[in-house]
């Protein structure tokens, strides 16, 4: 390995080291309300350190093949030590501006998705909803009045039938309707009683 490769390697650690200070950071600020004790940190602080390893394992082998010395291990080090000590709190600060400028965007977002598609939407189901309910009202009024012209007639004639009969047909008619009343009582109680012993 030449001294230029060596170099190379150094510095591409060294800036690796600063690039996990600020990869842990931006973690533990991005999912600081996860459950600590749970089984799913386990597997957030797998998957973060694997793609760690593997970023920084990439940008080893982009510089000098994959090959691993101690002072690789050392340069890390002292780039996460530099991190700390000298860019952490602006960093951090750099950080919290861009999550608030993020989520400021994604709130206007939301906004012009409630606006432009979720209000529209939800007016026109409603205003669909009023239109149908004022036609049902209005064909059931028409199909009741037509109903009620279409058998006046009937009734009026029925009426008309009803005065010239005799008076004993009259009788006879009313007892008939009087006992077909009685025994429609008669089911209607023996069926509800039946319901309630049951």
């Amino acid at each position: 390995m030449t001294l230029t490769t060596q170099f190379m390697t150094m510095i591409s650690m060294i800036a690796g080291g600063i690039y996990v200070g600020a990869a842990i950071d931006t973690f533990e600020r991005l999912f600081r309300k996860r459950n600590k004790r749970s089984w799913l940190e386990f597997v957030w602080q797998s998957a973060f350190w694997m793609t760690q390893a593997a970023f920084l394992f990439f940008i080893l082998y982009s510089v000098n093949y994959g090959e691993i010395r101690m002072y690789i291990f050392v340069a890390l080090f002292c780039g996460y030590a530099g991190y700390r000590a000298l860019v952490q709190k602006l960093y951090n600060r750099v950080l919290e501006v861009a999550i608030h400028i993020v989520t400021s965007i994604f709130r206007f977002l939301k906004r012009l998705f409630d606006i432009f598609i979720v209000w529209p939407l939800t007016t026109l189901v409603i205003i669909s909803k009023n239109v149908v309910i004022w036609v049902y009202r209005i064909l059931l009024k028409g199909i009741f009045i037509v109903v009620t012209v279409a058998f006046y007639p009937v009734l009026l004639i029925s009426r008309v039938i009803w005065k010239l009969l005799p008076e004993k047909i009259k009788k006879y008619l009313l007892q008939l309707a009087g006992f077909y009343v009685t025994i429609k009582n008669i089911i209607v109680n023996k069926w509800n009683g039946n319901n309630k012993d049951e």
